[in-house]
Parts: structure tokens; C-alpha cells; sequence
């Protein structure tokens, strides 16, 4: 994989990270705020430690996933990768072996002129003129 390629998901999982990261303290800020509110403190105080548990793991969770669809996405961009490289060598191989065609063409070319001026020289030879619109 390109250096680039990697930078770019290096960063996206960075910035994964501090969105996750920042997502929890929002939440524990609210959380905060709203349990001074409230007459049954200790019973905020229960549920925002349960909320920032559930959002951690939710976190967690997210990106595991995260990291897993990157991976994924770095497994096909290597396999598009090879794909492309071995496409451009068989471009590569196809456009010689045209080259030599077009070269084996055109020496069968001069053979088949060289094969049609010797059987014209035969035919006066022999005393046998072809038509002027016929051609060997």
C-alpha cells in the first residue's frame, strides 16, 4: 500500500479517536450538569457512570469496527492494485507482440511482391503475358 494511502487512513482513525473521545466528555459534561440539578445525586452519579460505560463500549465497539472496514479497504485497494499492474503488463506484453506481428506482415509483404515478380519474369519467359488487369 502507498505511504499516502496509509497516512490517510492513519488519520482517519486519529480523527476516529478524537471524535470518540470527545463524545464522551460532552457526555460526561452533561451528565455532570444534570446530576447537580437533581435532589437523587447518588443515583445520577449511578447512571452516569453506567451512560459513560455504554458509551465507551459503544465507542469501543465503533472502532473495532472502524478499524476492521479499514483493513478490509486496505485488503482492496492492494488487490486492485495488483490487478492494475497486471493489466498494464499485459498491455505491455499484447503491444510487443503486435509490434511483431505488424514486423512478420510486412516481411511476408515483401515476399509475396519478391514471389509475384519472379513469376511475372517466368510467365514472359515462357511467353505467357498476363492481362493487364490480371495480378498474380
Amino acid at each position: 500500500m502507498k505511504d499516502e494511502t496509509k497516512r490517510k487512513i492513519d488519520k482517519a482513525v486519529k480523527i476516529g479517536l478524537i471524535v470518540a473521545g470527545l463524545f464522551l466528555i460532552c457526555n460526561d459534561l452533561y451528565w455532570r450538569w444534570n446530576s447537580r440539578s437533581s435532589a437523587d445525586t447518588d443515583n445520577n452519579v449511578n447512571r452516569t457512570v453506567e451512560s459513560i460505560q455504554k458509551s465507551n463500549e459503544s465507542a469501543g465497539s465503533k472502532i473495532e469496527s472502524g478499524r476492521r472496514e479499514i483493513e478490509t479497504a486496505e485488503e482492496h485497494v492492494n488487490r486492485t492494485a495488483d490487478a492494475i499492474k497486471r493489466s498494464e503488463e499485459a498491455a505491455h506484453s499484447n503491444e510487443r507482440s503486435a509490434d511483431e506481428l505488424q514486423a512478420l506482415i510486412s516481411e511476408c509483404k515483401g515476399i509475396v511482391k519478391a514471389q509475384r515478380g519472379i513469376i511475372r519474369d517466368v510467365d514472359r519467359a515462357n511467353g505467357i503475358r498476363p492481362e493487364e488487369d490480371e495480378q498474380n
